[in-house]
C-alpha cells in the first residue's frame, strides 16, 4: 500500500469506529417510555390491545371522576418534565365494563394511580390520593425518574 492508501484506510477506519459507538451511545439512551409528555386516553379495548400487543408504558389508571382532571394534570407535567409519554384508561368511560375488573383490559394497578408496566408486567405504581396537591407533583416526578433507572436504563 502506498502512504495516500494507507491514509485512505486509516481514514475509513475511524469512520466505522465513529458510527459505531454513536449507534451504540444513541441506542444505550433510547428507552421505550421516551417522549414528550403526552398521556394518551385510551378507550379501553384500546387500552386491552395495547397491554396485549406491547404493554411497555407509564399508565395511568383513573377511579374517581372528581379528581381525574387535577390528576391528569399533575401526571401530564411530571411526564413532560421527564421526557416521557403515557397511557391512562378511565374506569368512567362509557365503554368500560363493570362486571370485568381493570385486570380484563391487562392492568394489575389500583384505582387512581400511576403504574410502570414493562412487556405487560406491572413493575411498580404510585397512588396519587396519598398525596397533596404540593406534594403529588414532585413524587410524580421521581416516581417516574427512578422507574426509568431501574426498569429501562443497563
Amino acid at each position: 500500500m502506498n502512504r495516500k492508501q494507507k491514509i485512505m484506510a486509516a481514514a475509513a477506519g475511524i469512520v466505522v469506529v465513529l458510527g459505531i459507538g454513536t449507534t451504540a451511545i444513541s441506542s444505550h439512551n433510547s428507552s421505550p417510555v421516551q417522549g414528550n409528555g403526552q398521556l394518551e386516553e385510551l378507550s379501553p379495548l384500546e387500552m386491552k390491545k395495547f397491554m396485549k400487543e406491547d404493554g411497555t408504558a407509564f399508565v395511568m389508571y383513573s377511579f374517581d371522576d372528581d379528581t381525574r382532571n387535577v390528576y391528569m394534570h399533575e401526571v401530564k407535567k411530571a411526564l413532560k418534565e421527564n421526557d416521557v409519554d403515557g397511557r391512562e384508561l378511565n374506569s368512567n368511560h362509557p365503554k368500560y365494563n363493570h362486571s370485568e375488573s381493570q385486570v380484563y383490559y391487562g392492568l394489575t394497578q389500583s384505582g387512581d394511580t400511576l403504574a410502570i408496566y414493562k412487556k405487560g408486567k406491572m413493575e411498580q405504581q404510585i397512588k396519587l390520593d396519598e398525596y397533596g396537591p404540593s406534594e403529588l407533583e414532585g413524587e410524580l416526578s421521581h416516581f417516574i425518574e427512578t422507574s426509568k433507572e431501574l426498569y429501562f436504563e443497563e
